[in-house]
């Protein structure tokens, strides 16, 4: 049980991280709006900047939809390997 409650610890420090990551990221897009609004040179540098942030958005909402989609079948999937393996798992600690 311990293996299991240190991995559970390892997921939720991770989704922290994840979060905490993710609001830093929008106070970086707010400052870099706020930005956008000033005069300045190096303009069509910053549209590359801006093509490649959106592109890394992009994908990373991608890689949240399918988290999001593996989450939502993780309880089925636990079900089944429950089903499937707790006889097993309790014949063998007899």
């Amino acid at each position: 049980m311990t293996h299991q409650h240190n991995e559970q610890q390892v997921i939720i420090e991770s989704l922290r991280a994840i979060s905490e990551t993710q609001q830093l990221h929008g106070r970086m897009l707010v400052a870099l709006v706020h930005a956008l609004d000033l005069p300045g040179d190096g303009e069509g540098e910053l549209t590359a900047v801006l093509r490649e942030l959106s592109g890394t958005l992009r994908n990373q909402r991608h890689s949240v939809d399918t988290l999001n989609e593996q989450l939502k079948i993780l309880p089925a999937q636990l079900a089944q390997t429950l089903e499937a393996e707790l006889s097993r798992v309790l014949n063998d600690g007899l």
